[in-house]
């Protein structure tokens, strides 16, 4: 795991966890439901799912994806699906025309997505836990003890024994 420190011209500095695989591609995988791979051989932005593709994780990558194309960091019509199942992809330009480093731009611009996006992240979490929690282990308000509820002679629209079968099947006239 690489810690790299990017200085922006206003002099902001941001530490974002990175991983550099064997043939130089970057691994941004802070984010608790995507993985996003930066290869700079292709110029490239790769996002894949971490466990699993569903709406909530389709619908963060296009989420990624409009974020970096209303930065100017990547070029909107390149937007695709990937190769690989479930994943996203798009491109960005080799060299912009101010001079910076595209490599730098474009995992600066992930690392704030990244940002931006855990408090909505972490508050979806926690509310899950908390119905899993009133679900599984209830206060005294919310349950009752077995047998406390009384039993009544018939319940429901179902007869115990099934309808009857008479005149079921003759029509009527």
């Amino acid at each position: 795991m690489i810690n790299i420190t990017i200085t922006t011209n206003e002099g902001v500095k941001k530490q974002v966890n990175i991983r550099k695989t064997l043939s130089g591609d970057y691994i941004l995988r802070e984010h608790p439901e995507i993985d996003i791979f930066v290869i700079p051989t292709k110029q490239k932005v790769l996002a894949l799912p971490k466990d699993e593709q569903t709406d909530n994780v389709y619908s963060l990558q296009e989420r990624l994806f409009d974020y970096l194309s209303k930065k100017g960091v990547v070029l909107p019509e390149t937007v695709i699906g990937g190769n690989i199942y479930g994943s996203l992809q798009a491109g960005y330009a080799a060299q912009p025309p101010g001079g910076e480093d595209p490599l730098q731009v474009v995992i600066y611009s992930i690392a704030n997505f990244i940002e931006d996006e855990m408090p909505k992240y972490n508050f979806e979490k926690s509310y899950e836990d908390r119905m899993e929690k009133s679900l599984l282990d209830p206060d005294i308000q919310n349950s009752t003890e077995l047998g406390e509820v009384p039993q009544e002679p018939f319940k429901g629209s179902i007869p115990k024994y099934g309808f009857p079968t008479r005149g079921i099947y003759r029509y009527n006239y």
